[in-house]
């Protein structure tokens, strides 16, 4: 480790043949450290702007930027400069963040006859602007690509991400400081994760898929059934015993870990995947919880219908939610593990029947044309009375898919109903079902339950963004993972 504090043979000959200038600097980020000359390390890092460079001061290294060194950064000619830059003209003092660090950089835009727009020539080299308007703060698309992949698997805040790289990066020379760019980077990285869900939705290359919406961004599951899609072209002669073949089957669970935190935010702010991602667009549900915000619907009080045992429904008292706007999330998924696009609902205080008819209603949508759809929740018992009245005012077109609908307990939960409960509902008692257990949805909270530390403190479109981004990549990584899961379990399965 001293090693990478010292060089001796720095101060001494530049490396580079026939150049008469001292060595005085090496780079940080090369493999080769080789010691140079200051010119020459600019002349080699034409096409590398965004290295950190150790700067001999006489006595130690100083990490330097390589605008320190007189490099400028040339856009739409490979690195070399335009020909047309007017005479004079200085260039354009920029603070770019890439993922080693905030650097300051000197930059030059093309000025030829055909040049692309200014914003246009910073896209294509790379580079994300704060703003549209005379931009001077970037970031580059590896570190907001690193930020969004990282955000995906460890959870971490945007503001921890940042403070990592203010740590790596060189101080001012004059005020000793690190350009504060955290809030540029929080618009900057919710805007590419955004536009990464509309490239990754496939839209672009006419990937249709019947029963999804036209501007849907999420990733599907492919392995449920989906009539003109996956599904032999007789599907529908099949025999009634045989039906659970083409059967869809969903679970609906609800968690209190993804809240929103009561403080003082953009009333204005709405999520830039509204209507396009996993959660139900509030405009669609709260005039519906409005009005019937005094009718005596909630799950919890009538729980007593049917199970007063079930203790986890008890537990969820409206009090322990007094500091926060949204207490959780409802979602629907499928059995194979796949969140539902437009079937996450937001919770007020507890589960209310209206937040599991809305979710279920997003869960249903595209499946009209389905034999069999069966649903494993656990609180069915109760969520099953008048279930029938309400969908024919919330929700009327689904109104005969609801007639047919399965409901089922999960496993582990149903042995906190009544033994009458255990047995009407039982998955083993049910034809088609095998070792099925219904709790599928339970899977994914294990791994997201972890980034409630972070969207409880966004705003709500900045909440539901982040969100959309965690379920899509946990519904990537399923499928990707789809084939050598299922090959893994045919061996056991046919033991």
């Amino acid at each position: 480790m001293f090693w990478k504090d010292f060089d001796d043979s720095i101060p001494g000959a530049c490396l580079t043949p026939g150049c008469p200038y001292p060595a005085t600097t090496r780079c940080r980020e090369c493999r080769g450290k080789e010691p140079v000359c200051e010119r020459c390390t600019v002349r080699a890092h034409r096409n590398l702007p965004f290295h950190w460079i150790d700067v001999w001061n006489g006595a130690f290294f100083e990490r330097r930027d390589l605008h320190d060194l007189g490099f400028v950064c040339y856009l739409g000619h490979h690195g070399d400069a335009c020909p047309h830059i007017p005479t004079g003209r200085p260039p354009i003092a920029f603070v770019i963040v890439h993922d080693n660090g905030v650097h300051h950089c000197s930059l030059h835009y093309c000025h030829c006859p055909r040049a692309r727009e200014e914003l246009s020539q910073l896209v294509r080299a790379d580079l994300f602007p704060a703003t549209l308007e005379r931009p001077e703060t970037a970031f580059t698309c590896d570190v907001l690509e690193r930020f969004h992949v990282d955000f995906d698997i460890s959870k971490r805040s945007t503001q921890d991400f940042v403070r990592v790289l203010t740590s790596l990066s060189a101080c001012d020379k004059d005020t000793g400081d690190v350009k504060d760019r955290y809030r540029d980077f929080l618009l900057a990285s919710r805007i590419y994760r955004y536009l990464t869900m509309c490239k990754r939705s496939g839209r672009r290359h006419g990937v249709v898929i019947p029963g999804r919406k036209d501007d849907d961004l999420t990733v599907p599951c492919l392995t449920c059934p989906i009539p003109a899609f996956n599904l032999p072209d007789d599907w529908e002669n099949v025999p009634e015993h045989l039906g659970y073949l083409y059967r869809l089957n969903l679970c609906a669970d609800g968690n209190y870990r993804l809240q929103k935190k009561s403080k003082p935010d953009d009333a204005a702010d709405v999520a830039l995947s509204t209507g396009q991602g996993f959660f139900v667009p509030h405009s669609e549900m709260y005039d519906a919880l409005k009005n019937n915000a005094n009718e005596d619907d909630d799950l919890v009080s009538r729980t007593g219908i049917m199970c007063t045992g079930f203790k986890v429904i008890r537990s969820q008292r409206t009090a322990k939610f007094r500091f926060v706007d949204i207490s959780g999330v409802l979602s629907f998924s499928c059995d194979h593990l796949h969140f539902r696009p437009g079937a996450t609902v937001d919770l007020q205080t507890t589960e209310t029947w209206l937040h599991a008819d809305f979710g279920l209603g997003g869960a249903l949508r595209g499946t009209e044309r389905l034999r069999e759809i069966a649903l494993s929740y656990d609180v069915i018992c109760s969520y099953i009375c008048r279930i029938l009245e309400r969908f024919k005012t919330s929700h009327p077109t689904l109104l005969q898919v609801v007639e047919q609908l399965k409901m089922l307990l999960p496993k582990l939960h149903m042995h906190a109903h009544k033994d009458l409960c255990q047995v009407v509902y039982a998955f083993c008692y049910a034809q088609g079902f095998g070792l099925a257990h219904g709790e599928g949805v339970e899977t994914p909270w294990a791994e997201l339950n972890s980034a409630g530390l972070s969207t409880r403190e966004m705003s709500a479109g900045g909440r539901h963004d982040a969100l959309n981004s965690l379920f899509n990549y946990w519904n990537w990584c399923k499928t990707v993972k789809m084939g050598t899961s299922s090959v893994a379990a045919i061996p056991e399965r046919s033991c």
